[in-house]
């Protein structure tokens, strides 16, 4: 299958993934958000982890805020993505909960450059769509497959889970070569590895 092919299938796929998570974010969003909760002795058991990076949940995404708060409990160094301007690789810098954050483009939020950066040992990021191979839908931009991708070829052992609603699990998510694989999709329903 040709690039463009690819890429009108993900187009279809996430104008229908978005309704299905907002439709699964209306319904489910208190009770996700404390259900992943359970899992943070699993991430940190399987992935043996210090430096986790997570996300700020925007538009429907699922919220891990809670989950961060339990693995800085555990220990665990707390890194943001930001996002720059141009699509490009992201970087991360140190954050601790409730940390006051300044806006960044698409909506989203991270530290100042006062917090010092940091490189990441599990990488918690939001998506619209995945499926039993662990393959991810995202919105398109590739920061983080740039990111991952940067990692991956500098040598930087770094291991990728997904966080979303059980039912954003799909069938097949269609991909492109310049899609990174992630390790494993945490759900309120549990941890799904590769």
């Amino acid at each position: 299958m040709d690039h463009l092919q690819i890429s009108l299938q993900k187009q279809q796929a996430r104008k229908q993934a978005k309704q299905v998570r907002k439709q699964l974010h209306a319904n489910q969003r208190k009770i996700a958000a404390q259900h992943l909760l359970r899992f943070a002795p699993d991430l940190i058991d399987e992935f043996t982890s210090s430096i986790v990076a997570g996300f700020l949940p925007i538009f429907s995404e699922i919220d891990i805020i809670p989950l961060m708060t339990a693995l800085a409990e555990k220990k665990c160094q707390l890194c943001l993505p930001v996002t720059p301007e141009k699509p490009s690789a992201l970087s991360f810098r140190a954050y601790v909960p409730g940390q006051e954050l300044e806006a960044g483009p698409l909506n989203t939020k991270h530290p100042d450059a006062s917090s010092h950066q940091l490189i990441p040992e599990l990488v918690l990021l939001p998506l619209l769509a995945f499926d039993t191979r662990c393959n991810r839908l995202g919105y398109g931009g590739g920061y983080y497959d740039r990111t991952l991708k940067k990692f991956r070829e500098s040598g930087v052992d770094v291991k990728v889970v997904g966080v979303a609603y059980s039912g954003q699990q799909v069938d097949k998510v269609p991909v492109a070569s310049t899609d990174e694989p992630m390790d494993g999709v945490l759900t309120p329903e549990g941890l799904m590895l590769l």
